[in-house]
């Protein structure tokens, strides 16, 4: 099974992603040969604080109930501003929104699922956790596609996102883009003493 561990974003923040998508689609559209973009459809938008990729059915049961416990991080709230790019935004493969509060809280989170998931069988990412709202990837570059300028021009607004609980989720993928169920979850729940 393929599975992950996010945050939800609320609904607000999946109107406003698709605005900003909907805004970035009809800029890249003028240029000389429009790049092709496989846009995240606004359902599908989530945070991935742990990608734990293909996992044994027995092994998914195992990491359930670690992962159900309360987390002793307090609610909080994900502020989004700017679309950034993967590699850079000169020649990007992934386009993004960033996080401007709330990356300190996701960086917690994460240290609690890596310690808790830690000795099941999945191979973890040792990589620094880069929060941010996947919107799109780059298939194909295009030509005459000035992409500082044409990401400048998104301006995104009012995007706050609640976070209450972080969930585990399995990943189906099929020709229509992902299915993700959610398996299990933890409450957010500040001090546990």
């Amino acid at each position: 099974m393929r599975v992950f561990v996010a945050v939800d974003i609320g609904d607000a923040v999946r109107r406003e992603a698709a605005r900003v998508i909907s805004a970035l689609a009809m800029k890249l559209e003028t240029a000389k040969a429009p790049p092709k973009v496989a846009w995240v459809k606004p359902a599908a938008l989530h945070v991935t604080i742990k990608f734990l990729g293909e996992v044994a059915p027995d092994d998914v049961e195992r990491l359930k109930p670690l992962l159900a416990p309360p987390i002793a991080v307090a609610p909080f709230d994900i502020a989004w501003r700017g679309i950034g790019t993967f590699p850079n935004n000169r020649h990007p493969r992934a386009l993004w929104l960033g996080v401007i509060n709330g990356a300190a809280q996701l960086a917690a989170i994460e240290a609690e699922i890596s310690r808790r998931v830690a000795g099941v069988a999945v191979d973890l990412d040792d990589r620094a956790l880069l929060p941010h709202l996947t919107l799109g990837r780059v298939k194909m570059a295009g030509a005459g596609v000035d992409w500082p300028k044409a990401l400048q021009a998104c301006e995104v607004r009012n995007a706050i996102s609640r976070v209450e609980k972080v969930s585990l989720y399995q990943s189906q993928l099929s020709q229509h883009g992902p299915h993700y169920t959610e398996l299990a979850s933890a409450p957010l729940v500040g001090n546990l003493e």
